[in-house]
C-alpha cells in the first residue's frame, strides 16, 4: 500500500483536500482515490453507490488496490425487495460480517449501495453487547449458551456444517461463527470451558486449536425484554395515530404479537425503524463519505417511493411506515461528492478522467499513440512484460523501470503491479493497466464477492439414507428403510436396520452387512415396486439385467481393446508459444480445470489414441481444455474438428476461438447453416489443403464433401445430442483422430471406478472464482417485482430470462411483459417453433437485440449467455428439481451477480412437495439434500448418455447404485477379477454391535458411522476413526471400541481364508480353510509369534490350520491381542 501511497501522491487529481465535490470523473480514477485516501487519512472511508452492480465493481476494484483484507461490503435489496422480507441470506451475513469489522474499530473502506445506506440498523452499543466471547478456563451457562445462539438467529442442527448452525452433544458445543473459515468444537468439563477446537466440516474432524474467538450474531433483529416493551409501545401509537384499520391493522398486530413472542423475526425486519434510527455510517466516529451521482440515487428514490405506494395500495400495508433513512437525512453527514459528469452552473472541481482505450491484443496499436506524456503501464504478468519490453526495444523507444520515482513526460512501466487505468487529460498522464493493452481481464487476486461466506461444503455423500427412504437389499430386494432398532438377544444389544417390504413382510438386517444395503435411486418422481419377499421377482429382475449387462460389458471391453490396439500421433510438447496462448485465458484455472488440461496434453503426447471425456457444469471452464488442446494440434500442424449440436453453439464458439486464435494467426472458419453456399465451398477447399486450421460446425461437418488435409483432434460438445447416424459416422473419425468429448451432465461416481481404463474421464467440479452465488428469492408472483427485476437488469446492461413453460398463450405473456415495462425488447422462443425461427431469435437475443427472452424450457440445455443475469420463473412450482437447479444455472455465468425469481400464483396453495421443492433450491448455495436429489436425477441421465438411453429402463427396475454394483461385477468376471468373497461363521458373537443413542442420538449419524466402521481395514483405519469419534462425540465406551476391533478382526480373519472361529473363557481359535491352509506361509505365521507378546499356538490337523490365542488372565482385551498377531501375517 505504501507503493500507492507514494505513486498517487506525485500527482495533483490525487491531492484534493477539502473540495466537496468532484466531477468528471471514471471508474478506474474513483476507484484510485478511494484507495489513495484511505491510505494517507488513516480512516474508515465510505463509498455509496446508485446500486448494487456498481457497488460490487467498486468492491472489486478497490480490493485489488489495496487488498481484501481493507474493504468490506454493506450490501442490501432494493427497498421493496426488503420490506417484502425477501432480502437474500448472503447480503444479511456481509452486513453482519461489516459491523464485526466496525465494532472491532478497525479502519476499513466500506463499500454500500444507495439501499443499504438508507437501511436502519440496531444501534453500535447494542451490536457490541450482543457479540459472545470464548476463552478456555472460563465457566459457561450451557443453557444460556444455547437460549442465546437461538436468539441471534444460530440454527441448532446435530452435525454442523455451515456458517450460522450449532450443536449440543453432550459435553461439546459446535458452532460455526459468521466470518469464520472453519467451525469451532467447545470442549467442556462440567461448566469450565477445557479447549477451543477449530475442525474441518467436510471430515468433521479438529485440526488445531486456539485460545479465544469471538461470536457475531446471525440476526440483524435481537433485543432484551425492555426494548421489546418500548417497541411494543412505539408500534400500538403508531397504529392509533395512523387510524390503520381492515387488513393492513390485522397484520400490523399479528406482527406485534410475534415481535412480542420473538417468533419469525427473519420476516420482521421491516419493522427496524421501531427499534432504532441508526445507519452504519453510526458505527464509525473517526470516518469521511463518498457518494457517488447523488443525482441518479434521488431519481432511485423516487421510483422506489413510487414502487413501494403501488404495491401498499393492493398489498395493504402503511406507507407511512419509517422503513428507511430518507437521502436527504443521510446527507446531513459530512459527504464528498462524485459525479461521472459535470452538469451546467456546477461548482464542482473537474478532474477529467476518462477511461482508458482498449488496444484489443494490437501493442504496436497502442505503441504508436505514444507522444511527449506521461504514461504509467502497470503490468502484472511476466509473458506481457517481457512482450511489451520487446515492442519498444524494437523500436527503440525509451522507458523507465523505477516504481518509486516516475519520470514526467515518458514512459515508466511498473511490474509486478496491477493498478487500474485511467487517464488524467489536464495533467496529461495516463494510468494504463495490461488489460487495457491486452484485452483481457487482468488477474484478479483470488477476490471474491462473498468475503466471508465459507465455500460449500461439498456433499460427501449423495447417497445418504434418511428413514422413508427405497433402499435395495442386494440378496432380497426393494423395500422401505424405517430407521436403526436396537435389539437384545441373549443379553447382547445389536443395532439392525428395518426395512419394510410388500404387504406386512420386513426384514431386520444386522448393521454389519451394511455394506449389502444401497440406496435406490431413479428419475425424479419415478417410484419403484416394492419387492415381495418369498417370490422370485427380485432373483428374475437381477437375472435379466445381468443378461444385458453382460452385452453391455462386450461392447465396452471391445471398444477398450481397439483402443489399446490403435497407434496415436504424438503431438509435439509444450513451448513458451503454448504459455503465452494460455495467458490470454481471462480467469485463474481452477483446480480440476489445472488438471483436465495437464491430462488431456499427456494423453496427446502419448502414442495412443486419445478418447477423454470432461465432465462438467455449464460455465466451469470445459471450452477452456478446447481451446488447449485445439492449440495443441495446430501446433503440431495438425487441424482440429470442433463439433456442436447447434448453430447457436457453434456461433458462440466460433466467436470465442477467433478471439484466442486471431493473435497467433491461426485460421478458424465455421460451417452450419449460417454459412453461405459460396462461403461454405471456399471453406470446404481451404480446409483440404490444410489453409483452415480449425472448423467449427454443426453436423453439417459430418457430410462426406469435408475433406481435411491432416485432422488430428476431434472434439464433440454434448454427444448424446446427436442422432443415431450423426453418432455412427463420429465413431468412424475416431478410430485413428484424438478425441475430446465435453458433456455438462455429471457421471455418477460408482460408474466413474466401474471405467477405469475402460473410458477416460475428468471431472470438473469446482466452480471458478469471482463466480457468485445466484441470489435465489421465492415468492408469490407480483408485477411490482417483476418490474423492478427487469428494469434492474436493463440498468445494468444485462438481459432476462422469462421462463413460462405453456406455449399456446406464450404470446400474452409477452404482451403483458410489453405493457408493465414498455422500454424493454421484449421476444419468444420455444420448442414447437420451426428450427430456423428458434435459432435466429436465440442468436439475436446472444447478440444482444432484445432484453427479456420468453422462453420454454429450452433454455435449459447448453446455451450459454454471460449477459443474461436474470431468470424470472413464472410458475416454479411446476417444475421438478433437476429441471429447477440446471434453469437456475443459465443465469450467474459471469462475475456479476445474478439474480433468479422463482414465483407461483399468489392465489394458489402450495402442494408441501412443492414447497419442498422450491425451498431446497433457494438453499442450493449449501447444496443440502435438494442439490443430492437433483445430482441424483442428472447422474442417472448422465449414466444413460455413457451407457446408453436403453440402460435407463433397467436403472429403474433396480436403482442406480444397485445397476452400477451389478455393471462392475460383470466386468470383472469378463476380466477375470476374482473378489474375494470368503465370509466368516458369524455363530460366534465377541462384541455388542451396537452404538447407544447416549452417544450418538441422530439416527442418520449412527448409521454413518456403522457405515465407517464396516469400512475399517486395518489399524490405522481403526484409529484414525477413535480419534474422530472422541474429537466429534466425546469419550467412547468399551463396548463400541470393542465393536470396531470386531469389525476389523472379521475383516482380517476372511482375508488369511479363516472360515470358522471358537471362543471358550480362556481362548479363541481360528480354523483356516483347506484351501488356504495349504497354501499359508507357515515360517511367516512361526515368525509373527516371537513379535508379539501374546500366547499364539499353531496346530494343524485334517489339513487344517489352527490359529489358537491363550489370554487366560489378560488384561488386554484379546480381540485387540488377537488383531496385533493377525496385522503381522495378513
Amino acid at each position: 500500500m505504501e507503493k500507492l501511497k507514494n505513486l498517487f501522491k506525485q500527482f495533483k487529481p490525487f491531492n484534493i483536500k477539502d473540495k466537496k465535490c468532484l466531477s468528471n470523473l471514471s471508474e478506474g480514477y474513483i476507484s484510485s482515490l478511494i484507495s489513495y485516501e484511505y491510505i494517507v487519512k488513516n480512516k474508515t472511508i465510505f463509498l455509496v453507490l446508485p446500486n448494487i452492480n456498481l457497488a460490487q465493481t467498486y468492491y472489486d476494484n478497490i480490493s485489488m488496490l489495496v487488498g481484501s483484507e481493507n474493504v468490506v461490503f454493506y450490501p442490501a435489496d432494493e427497498l421493496l425487495t426488503s420490506i417484502l422480507s425477501l432480502g437474500l441470506e448472503s447480503f444479511k451475513i456481509e452486513r453482519i460480517f461489516t459491523r464485526g469489522e466496525l465494532i472491532k474499530n478497525s479502519k476499513k473502506i466500506v463499500i454500500l449501495n444507495q439501499a443499504s445506506a438508507m437501511r436502519k440498523t440496531l444501534g453500535l452499543e447494542k451490536w457490541k453487547k450482543a457479540i459472545l466471547k470464548f476463552k478456555p478456563r472460563v465457566n459457561y451457562d450451557f443453557k444460556y449458551l444455547s437460549e442465546r445462539l437461538v436468539n441471534y438467529g444460530y440454527k441448532k442442527e446435530y452435525t454442523v456444517i455451515k456458517q450460522g448452525e450449532f450443536s449440543i452433544r453432550g459435553s461439546i458445543i459446535d458452532v460455526f461463527p459468521l466470518g469464520s473459515e472453519t467451525p469451532y468444537r467447545l470442549d467442556f468439563f462440567d461448566t469450565e470451558l477445557e479447549k477451543i477446537k477449530i475442525y474441518d466440516p467436510k471430515t468433521q474432524i479438529s485440526i488445531g486449536e486456539v485460545n479465544e474467538f469471538i461470536l457475531l450474531p446471525m440476526s440483524e433483529l435481537f433485543y432484551d425484554d425492555l426494548l421489546k416493551g418500548e417497541v411494543v409501545k412505539r408500534m400500538e401509537e403508531y397504529l392509533l395515530k395512523e387510524k390503520l384499520t381492515g387488513e393492513v391493522k390485522d397484520t400490523f398486530n399479528k406482527d406485534i404479537d410475534s415481535i412480542y413472542e420473538k417468533l419469525n423475526l427473519e420476516e420482521l425486519e421491516h419493522y427496524m425503524g421501531f427499534f432504532s434510527n441508526e445507519t452504519i455510517f453510526d458505527f464509525s466516529n473517526d470516518k469521511e463519505i463518498y457518494f457517488l451521482d447523488i443525482n441518479l440515487m434521488k431519481h432511485n428514490e423516487k421510483r422506489m417511493l413510487e414502487d413501494l405506494y403501488k404495491y401498499n395500495e393492493e398489498k395493504y400495508l402503511s406507507s407511512n411506515m419509517p422503513f428507511y433513512v430518507s437521502l436527504d437525512n443521510l446527507l446531513n453527514n459530512q459527504y464528498v461528492e462524485l459525479k461521472t459528469l459535470k452538469e451546467e452552473e456546477d461548482n464542482s472541481y473537474s478532474i477529467y478522467a476518462r477511461d482508458q482505450v482498449r488496444y484489443q491484443g494490437n501493442d504496436n496499436a497502442f505503441i504508436n499513440t505514444l507522444d511527449n506524456e506521461t504514461y504509467i503501464i502497470s503490468i502484472h504478468q511476466e509473458s506481457r512484460y517481457l512482450k511489451l519490453i520487446d515492442s519498444l526495444n524494437l523500436k527503440d523507444i525509451k522507458y523507465y523501470l523505477n516504481p518509486n520515482k516516475i519520470v514526467k513526460n515518458s514512459i515508466n512501466i511498473l511490474y509486478p503491479s496491477n493498478y487500474l487505468g485511467f487517464s488524467l487529460y489536464n495533467d496529461k498522464v495516463h494510468f494504463i493497466n495490461e488489460s487495457d493493452i491486452y484485452d483481457f481481464k487482468a488477474r484478479k487476486h483470488h477476490i471474491k464477492y462473498q468475503s466471508v461466506i465459507s465455500e460449500t461444503v461439498k456433499v460427501s455423500d449423495v447417497n445418504e439414507l434418511s428413514v422413508g427412504d427405497y433402499v435395495v437389499h442386494y440378496d432380497y430386494g426393494i423395500g422401505l428403510y424405517k430407521g436403526i432398532k436396537t435389539m437384545e438377544l441373549s443379553d447382547i444389544k445389536r443395532d439392525y436396520i428395518h426395512i419394510a417390504y410388500q404387504g406386512t413382510d420386513y426384514l431386520y438386517i444386522p448393521v454389519d452387512q451394511i455394506d449389502l444395503i444401497l440406496k435406490y435411486s431413479s428419475r425424479e418422481g419415478h417410484k419403484p415396486t416394492i419387492t415381495k419377499l418369498g417370490t422370485n421377482q427380485w432373483a428374475n429382475t437381477k437375472k435379466r439385467i445381468k443378461n444385458k449387462l453382460s452385452d453391455l460389458s462386450d461392447r465396452l471391453l471391445n471398444l477398450y481393446a481397439s483402443r489399446e490396439e490403435a497407434v496415436g500421433f504424438n503431438f509435439l510438447k509444450d513451448e513458451e508459444m503454448h504459455q503465452e496462448f494460455s495467458s490470454y485465458f481471462e480467469y485463474e484455472e481452477t483446480p480440476d480445470q489445472k488438471k483436465a488440461i495437464e491430462v488431456v496434453k499427456e494423453d496427446m503426447e502419448s502414442n495412443k489414441v486419445m478418447d477423454r471425456l470432461i465432465c462438467g457444469d455449464v460455465g466451469y471452464g470445459k471450452t477452456e481444455v478446447a481451446l488447449r488442446a485445439s492449440f495443441k494440434a495446430v501446433f503440431s500442424n495438425k487441424q482440429v474438428l470442433y463439433l456442436v449440436p447447434t448453430t447457436v453453439l457453434a456461433r458462440q464458439h466460433y466467436h470465442t476461438y477467433k478471439k484466442r486464435f486471431d493473435p497467433f494467426g491461426i485460421t478458424v472458419e465455421m460451417l452450419s447453416r449460417f454459412t453461405t453456399p459460396k462461403e461454405q465451398k471456399e471453406i470446404l477447399d481451404k480446409l483440404s489443403k490444410g489453409y483452415v486450421d480449425i472448423v467449427i460446425g454443426t453436423h453439417r461437418v459430418l457430410s462426406n464433401d469435408v475433406k481435411f488435409k491432416d485432422l488430428g483432434l476431434l472434439i464433440i460438445d454434448e454427444e448424446q445430442r446427436f442422432g443415431v447416424e450423426q453418432k455412427e459416422r463420429i465413431k468412424e473419425m475416431k478410430i485413428n483422430v484424438d478425441t475430446l468429448s465435453l458433456s455438462a451432465t455429471p457421471i455418477p461416481r460408482t460408474l466413474q471406478m466401474s471405467l477405469v481404463g475402460l473410458k477416460d474421464l475428468s471431472m470438473i467440479e469446482t466452480p471458478p472464482l469471482n463466480r457468485y452465488p445466484i441470489q435465489t428469492y421465492i415468492i408469490k408472483r407480483h408485477n411490482a417485482i417483476i418490474k423492478e427485476a427487469i428494469l434492474r437488469e436493463i440498468a445494468r446492461g444485462g438481459q432476462v430470462f422469462y421462463l413460462y413453460n405453456r406455449v399456446y398463450d406464450m404470446p400474452l405473456i409477452e404482451k403483458r411483459l410489453q405493457k408493465l415495462v414498455p422500454e424493454a425488447r421484449i421476444t419468444h422462443a420455444h420448442g414447437k417453433m420451426n428450427r430456423d425461427d428458434l435459432e435466429n431469435t436465440i442468436s439475436l437475443f446472444i447478440e444482444g437485440e432484445y432484453d427479456v427472452l420468453v422462453s420454454t424450457t429450452i433454455i435449459e440445455t447448453g446455451i450459454d449467455i454471460p449477459n443474461t443475469n436474470t431468470l424470472i420463473i413464472h410458475d416454479a412450482d411446476r417444475l421438478g428439481l433437476s429441471q429447477l437447479y440446471q434453469i437456475r444455472g443459465r443465469v450467474g455465468r459471469s462475475d456479476k451477480i445474478a439474480y433468479a425469481y422463482l414465483m407461483y400464483d399468489e392465489n394458489k396453495l402450495l402442494k408441501d412437495d412443492a414447497k419442498k421443492r422450491l425451498k431446497t433450491i433457494k438453499d442450493f448455495q449449501e447444496l443440502g439434500s435438494g442439490f443430492k436429489i437433483a445430482m441424483r436425477d442428472l447422474a442417472i441421465r448422465g449414466a444413460g448418455d455413457l451407457l446408453g438411453e436403453e440402460q435407463s429402463g433397467f436403472i429403474d427396475s433396480v436403482g442406480l447404485e444397485t445397476y452400477l454394483r451389478m455393471l462392475e461385477e460383470v466386468i470383472n468376471e469378463k476380466k477375470g477379477i476374482k473378489v474375494d468373497k470368503s465370509v466368516i461363521d458369524d455363530e460366534v458373537i465377541l462384541s455388542e454391535r451396537h452404538i447407544s443413542k447416549e452417544y450418538i442420538s441422530n439416527d442418520d449419524v449412527r448409521l454413518e458411522i456403522h457405515k465407517r466402521i464396516s469400512k475399517i481395514n486395518n489399524v490405522n483405519d481403526l484409529n484414525n476413526l477413535q480419534i474422530e469419534l472422541e474429537d466429534r462425540f466425546g469419550k467412547l465406551d468399551d463396548e463400541l471400541i470393542e465393536y470396531m476391533y470386531e469389525k476389523l478382526f472379521r475383516k482380517l480373519s476372511a482375508k488369511l481364508g479363516v472360515e470358522k472361529v471358537y471362543k471358550t473363557k480362556t481362548d479363541l481359535t481360528l480354523q483356516m480353510s483347506v484351501k488356504r491352509s495349504k497354501n499359508v506361509d507357515g515360517e511367516k505365521l512361526f515368525e509373527a509369534i516371537s513379535q508379539v507378546d501374546s500366547k499364539i499356538k499353531l496346530s494343524y490337523l485334517h489339513e487344517r490350520v489352527y490359529i489358537t490365542l491363550v489370554f487366560d488372565n489378560e488384561k488386554t482385551h484379546y480381540l485387540y491381542q488377537m488383531i496385533e498377531y493377525l496385522s503381522l501375517i495378513t
